[in-house]
């Protein structure tokens, strides 16, 4: 994977972290960002914990992207996105080739917007960022994931570790080891994040994100607990085309046109 695009901004940096923590984990992700984007395809794995004020949910996202063209100058992705909750699928995403799909199982909608008119060049910010914008959550972390690892396969590591920061808003700790890259933060809300790194014939492979949130509001306590194995291969039963179903409708939404 390899063409170009604009990384959306990430939160500013607190200043209690070790500038040498930051400065080794930005080499060692952007090692592992370029190894996993030159893959001809991945899958980021989501599984976990949901609990609401006692109700527990298991959750379950996949995110697949294949790029389905060698050559750098063309943007041939194949992307399809699933969410679920108790085993129940309730979103689905798909890119085509030339269209991004989004589809509500629940209200039985979707929308689609075309990105094959856009000039070449731009047609991977657009449709990361669409995708950015339709996905909600801690979901998006896997969009960004998928976004950085495109960028890091054309641009090279060095670039992607100037540029790469831990997905979370300003942190108060940072720590890492050649194996894992470990951080903090309670704005607004207490969250921690463990970058896995898995070593293989010297180089650097990002294996898996192990997660923790919470938020405590008078009346709402919500915890959440979850995994993203990162796995080299696609996903079984990937699709990457979308036909709407029966009785499904369509809407406008806030699908960028033209990004």
């Amino acid at each position: 994977m390899k063409k170009g695009i604009v990384i959306l901004p990430i939160f500013a940096l607190a200043s209690s972290f070790a500038s040498a923590d930051i400065i080794s984990s930005k080499l060692l992700m952007g090692e592992a960002l370029f190894n996993l984007g030159t893959e001809p395809a991945f899958t980021l794995h989501k599984t976990g914990t949901e609990d609401y004020n006692g109700t527990v949910t298991t959750l379950e996202s996949v995110l697949v992207i294949k790029d389905t063209d060698p050559n750098p100058t063309i943007f041939n992705y194949r992307i399809e996105y699933r969410t679920f909750r108790n085993g129940i699928i309730t979103h689905r995403a798909a890119v085509d080739g030339t269209r991004v799909w989004f589809y509500s199982v629940n209200d039985k909608t979707y929308s689609s917007y075309s990105y094959n008119n856009v000039p070449v060049a731009n047609q991977p910010t657009v449709v990361f960022r669409n995708l950015n914008k339709l996905v909600t959550g801690e979901d998006q972390l896997l969009m960004q994931l998928g976004q950085q690892a495109f960028e890091a396969a054309l641009n090279g590591q060095s670039t992607a570790a100037s540029k790469w920061l831990p997905w979370t808003p300003v942190y108060s700790t940072l720590n890492d080891t050649p194996s894992s890259i470990q951080v903090e933060s309670t704005v607004p809300n207490y969250r921690s994040l463990d970058y896995q790194i898995t070593n293989i014939a010297s180089q650097n492979y990002l294996a898996r994100i192990v997660g923790h949130t919470e938020l405590n509001r008078p009346g709402r306590y919500i915890v959440n607990d979850w995994n993203i194995e990162v796995v080299n291969s696609e996903f079984a039963g990937s699709v990457y085309t979308f036909v709407p179903p029966t009785n499904a409708r369509a809407i406008a939404n806030s699908i960028a046109q033209g990004g």
